[in-house]
């Protein structure tokens, strides 16, 4: 129906409308009025019609299954693809790829982005296997009589470790893009602090950065000065988490099993005998961080840095939760465990892969800084790896020297 013809006939019904009213003739006025009414209403529809279904209106009638789609229609889509690419390259440039590679994301990104994600996974994190590893091993003197712990075997399955501990050009991004303000991110129960967690100058930020910003030439040092639950905000937000303490103890010693026994493992990444040169520790003499890409003699077998040495590291676990059952520790449930050693760890039975040392959760301090892990179930697969193959068994300890070198 055309809106000028039904112009048209409403202007010839007011018409007649008139003349019938003045000649008396009521029923003639009272048809008019109701042709009226009838094409008013059948205008509106029209109206109606074509504002929700433009396209089917402008081609004369509804689409068919195989027309092909409007200008409007193409236009959406383009701008949909165009944001989603824009937001892979954005979180690919922050070092957020994780969260590319997750299943809840990865449907939408454009596999081009989704490649580069996976490379950046391959370059920034290594691939821990599945398998068992012993914690709580050592000496304890909690009694008079030391005793020695044979810990426990905990089983571990498959995940991903960063290769380095993260940096301070890292966590500055994660200043840059509001990570403290989105609560999302934190733990509910420390969103009421979060005020506190400043630097020097009163910026959000770890401790000892001044006005939202790290010390100049310390972009590739460890981030330090944050507290357990500014790491896990940070993890979240690259779309990882922290390491478990099993996940972290397997992830330097590397364990070795044997049939029918305890796994072997390594007291440090590099093997049994300790070793300044390959550590950043108080016998190194270096008094302070270094960049995290240092003492590549110490890495562990996965490609690990810095395991041992330069900062402690945060872990998801409460510190003793993973002790020997014959000496129980009773905690404060605030105390986090921390692992590694840093470069004021003097004694070097302190920096061994089982050892653990904790602080309270929202201490920040100089020493401690912390790396991210990822499961392997949490990302899509990658159909470009090959099946990681279990560890070797081996038969007798004149093996393992051969399975290990």
């Amino acid at each position: 129906m055309n809106r000028y013809v039904v112009g048209v006939a409403g202007v010839a019904g007011v018409a007649v409308l008139a003349v019938g009213w003045l000649c008396g003739i009521f029923f003639m006025a009272l048809a008019t009025l109701l042709l009226l009414l009838a094409l008013g209403g059948g205008y509106l529809a029209y109206r109606q019609y074509t504002l929700k279904f433009p396209a089917s209106h402008a081609s004369g009638g509804a689409r068919s299954e195989g027309s092909t789609p409007s200008n409007s229609t193409r236009t959406s889509t383009k701008r949909t693809a165009e944001d989603s690419q824009s937001l892979a390259r954005q979180m690919l440039d922050q070092g957020r790829y994780s969260l590319l590679l997750r299943p809840q994301i990865a449907q939408s990104i454009p596999p081009k982005f989704l490649q580069q994600a996976q490379d950046l996974l391959d370059e920034e994190m290594t691939l821990v296997p599945g398998g068992e590893t012993i914690l709580g091993r050592g000496v304890s003197t909690s009694t008079e009589t030391p005793e020695y712990l044979d810990g426990r075997v905990v089983q571990v399955e498959g995940f991903y470790l960063d290769r380095y501990q993260v940096t301070n050009e890292q966590f500055h991004r994660f200043v840059e893009g509001g990570g403290y303000e989105q609560i999302s991110l934190w733990d509910p129960e420390i969103v009421p602090a979060l005020l506190e967690f400043v630097d020097q100058t009163g910026e959000p930020g770890p401790r000892f950065w001044m006005n939202g910003k790290y010390a100049h030439g310390q972009g590739k040092h460890p981030v330090v000065g944050v507290c357990w639950y500014e790491a896990a905000a940070y993890a979240r937000w690259v779309g990882k988490r922290l390491p478990t303490d099993p996940e972290w103890v397997k992830s330097g010693s590397w364990p070795v099993p044997l049939p029918g026994a305890r796994p072997i493992q390594r007291k440090f990444p590099w093997g049994d005998a300790f070793d300044q040169n390959r550590c950043n520790l108080w016998g190194c003499g270096r008094g302070a961080t270094v960049p995290v890409d240092q003492f590549q003699d110490g890495m562990s077998v996965g490609g690990a840095h810095q395991l041992i040495g330069n900062v402690w590291e945060w872990t998801s676990s409460r510190f003793g939760a993973w002790q020997s059952g014959s000496t129980p520790l009773v905690l404060d449930a605030s105390m986090r465990s921390l692992r590694g050693g840093a470069f004021d760890t003097y004694f070097e039975t302190q920096s061994t892969c089982d050892f653990q040392s904790g602080d309270k959760a929202i201490a920040r301090k100089r020493n401690v800084g912390f790396r991210c892990a990822i499961g392997i179930c949490d990302l899509i697969p990658d159909e470009s790896m090959q099946a990681e193959e279990a560890p070797a068994q081996v038969e007798s300890y004149e093996e393992l020297a051969e399975v290990t070198s």
